[in-house]
């Protein structure tokens, strides 16, 4: 699969010329791109769900580094590029009258099936609604696949994405402290209901 192909990490390539210059930035993108082949080679089971967002970190992660650049620092700021994106649709949709209750009302069958065992999350329920939503994330099939591939912090841009763009929901409060890509012991999801957020 080439990267150019990929919906999520194609602005990616942006980034890199702006960061690195247009031969550097595209020849980093040009090899994560092999990269990403190699990989679905090796392990074609992984192109749906985890692997087809984990696979293009893991490959742009080990690209970066082979370069000598901050892989680290460059994907995060692509991920909270990404979820600033994000959060502004979110924002939009979540703005029409009602859909911001309807998500409350449904906010535990959302999550579960957003993140729940059958996707290879372990998880805790902490509190149910309607004073909090709480979950805490004990395992995750993204942070786990990132290590096996030997890029355990490439995940760390869908953790950025994930925090910026969970802002956007009009109505609804969303905070998380802590992440096992950044080695928590959980990943502490928190949501309320609250009128007063914009």
């Amino acid at each position: 699969m080439s990267l150019d192909k990929h919906n999520f990490y194609r602005p990616c390539k942006r980034l890199l010329i702006e960061k690195y210059g247009i031969l550097e930035g595209c020849q980093i993108w040009e090899e994560s791109g092999d990269e990403v082949d190699r990989l679905l080679k090796t392990h074609p089971e992984l192109e749906e769900h985890s692997g087809g967002m984990v696979i293009p970190a893991a490959a742009l992660y080990k690209t970066i580094q082979a370069h000598g650049k901050n892989a680290e620092a460059l994907l995060n700021a692509f991920g909270d590029q990404m979820g600033d994106k994000f959060a502004k649709i979110v924002h939009h949709i979540t703005s029409v009258p009602g859909v911001d209750r309807l998500l409350w009302r449904n906010v535990d069958k959302i999550m579960h099936f957003m993140s729940g065992p059958s996707l290879g999350y372990e998880r805790r329920i902490v509190s149910e609604p309607p004073a909090m939503y709480g979950v805490d994330i004990l395992s995750c099939p993204y942070h786990e696949l990132a290590k096996e591939l030997g890029a355990e912090k490439a995940v760390l841009c869908i953790c950025h994405m994930d925090k910026k763009y969970m802002q956007g929901f009009h109505h609804i409060r969303y905070e998380r402290s802590t992440a096992v890509s950044e080695g928590a012991d959980c990943c502490d999801y928190r949501l309320r209901f609250d009128e007063k957020k914009a």
